[in-house]
């Protein structure tokens, strides 16, 4: 029996389909995604992302699923079966280098999280005002007990998840987390609209400003639509590796992954921006908007315990689900590339993953002083991660495929299509067009911290 038949699959196309929904609708979509559109004028961010998301975050996706599923292999493994140890590894090691770093400081986050559902059912953050919310959030961020123990906890049941496979593990968890988020989120969302005053965020949320339309709003909705989408990961490559050949659609499979991302940033910006509208509170309050500005209006909030808890859930639940599947990628590319079996590869990615989160949880304490680039250790991570790591391994990924792949690509993709197939004009975007766009997000994004 050949390798690629003895490869674990999904159990199912919606499997599938849901995994990889929960690997792209993370934090970025509950958490990022409404503070950027409250700092960038509302439904005309939103309408920016969404053309991106059509024209950039599909294509890519397209791309790098069929790359896995032509192969068989994760992306490093993958890439050398295409070209031998050539050049285009490249595509791999960027991949593998972002989701280890990524989720070294995006555990902090979702640990975060996990902390707030307990002091909410708690009732401990109830009637404190939004400068005692900020300050409580502040030093939650130097309280290292706390922080150690609740990112440790996450990483534990991560592994746990993880070894179980990608049937047992990664898909079951996700058919249970993905469907609660959204039937949470819809209720948030329901709830917020129902507010005197809601639907005057509703509205917000879908009227573009045309006359509020500039350089930085489109920039930072095309930033955005890449931190939405998961593209250049290697995850996504290492889940099309799972499907099955003869019986699976990557064209219509990626486009739902993809839009079902923006459908899950729209309903958490009906359900944020109902309620600051109904309690009349700054929409543009930045980074702090989900744990400082939002649970001051659950305070306010007849049931904000109640509703507090609910939204802390939906958004760990969309956070954790990310990390499962960044750390599927991570797993399982650096795994075939060393030739290391799963659990081996798990233990061996998880250690270095602490080690570099240690720097981003001390970032604000005894590592305070280090600061390269002038970023704290935090900022850094993020800044190597997305504006590094990141695009260079889509720039060429994207290039890749529409240079020496494309044949191959137009056949595979076009396999098992339902509905569409991927189109043959689109060479010329794949060569140029993806990888200009990617790399002026790079030098906008690195001017942008400078």
């Amino acid at each position: 029996m050949s390798e690629a038949q003895e490869r674990e699959q999904w159990g199912s196309a919606f499997g599938f389909i849901i995994s990889s929904i929960g690997y792209a609708v993370g934090v970025g979509a509950i958490w990022k995604f409404p503070y950027m559109m409250g700092m960038n004028g509302g439904g005309i961010f939103l309408l920016m992302c969404i053309i991106f998301a059509i024209i950039i975050a599909i294509p890519l996706c397209w791309g790098e699923m069929t790359l896995g599923r032509y192969t068989q292999k994760s992306a490093i493994a993958g890439m050398r079966q295409l070209e031998g140890n050539s050049f285009w590894t490249i595509v791999g090691w960027m991949g593998a280098a972002t989701v280890i770093i990524m989720i070294s400081y995006y555990i902090t986050i979702v640990s975060d999280v996990m902390f707030y559902i307990f002091k909410y059912l708690s009732g401990g953050l109830s009637k404190m005002s939004v400068d005692q919310l900020g300050d409580y959030y502040g030093g939650l961020q130097v309280n290292m007990g706390f922080k150690w123990i609740s990112v440790l906890i996450l990483y534990a049941l991560t592994v746990i998840v993880i070894l179980g496979g990608v049937q047992k593990g990664l898909e079951r968890a996700n058919k249970i987390l993905i469907p609660g988020l959204f039937i949470f989120l819809v209720i948030l969302a329901i709830r917020g609209m129902m507010l005197p005053g809601g639907m005057e965020g509703v509205k917000w949320v879908f009227t573009p400003d045309f006359s509020k339309m500039s350089g930085s709003v489109a920039m930072a909705g095309l930033n955005q639509c890449f931190f939405l989408a998961g593209v250049g990961m290697a995850s996504l490559f290492s889940f099309g590796s799972y499907l099955d050949r003869d019986n699976s659609d990557i064209p219509f499979s990626g486009s739902v992954i993809i839009l079902s991302n923006i459908v899950v940033a729209i309903i958490a910006g009906i359900a944020i921006f109902s309620s600051l509208f109904a309690y009349d509170m700054d929409v543009a309050s930045g980074s702090g908007l989900v744990f400082k500005t939002l649970p001051f209006v659950f305070t306010e909030m007849a049931g904000g315990r109640l509703w507090g808890t609910l939204f802390f859930l939906l958004l760990f639940a969309a956070g954790w689900s990310s990390v499962l599947g960044l750390y599927e990628g991570a797993a399982s590319v650096v795994g075939e590339a060393f030739g290391w079996n799963r659990k081996k590869a798990i233990i061996i990615i998880t250690i270095i993953m602490i080690a570099l989160t240690a720097l981003t949880v001390h970032s604000t304490t005894s590592l305070a002083g280090v600061t390269p680039l002038g970023m704290d250790l935090f900022t850094f991570m993020d800044f190597v991660a997305m504006l590094i790591t990141l695009p260079i391994g889509a720039i060429f990924m994207s290039i890749y495929v529409g240079t020496k792949f494309w044949d191959r690509y137009m056949e595979h993709s076009a396999h098992g299509a339902k509905y569409f197939k991927v189109p043959r004009f689109l060479k010329p975007w794949y060569i140029v067009g993806l990888p200009v766009i990617t790399a002026l997000v790079v030098v906008v994004g690195i001017a942008g911290y400078f």
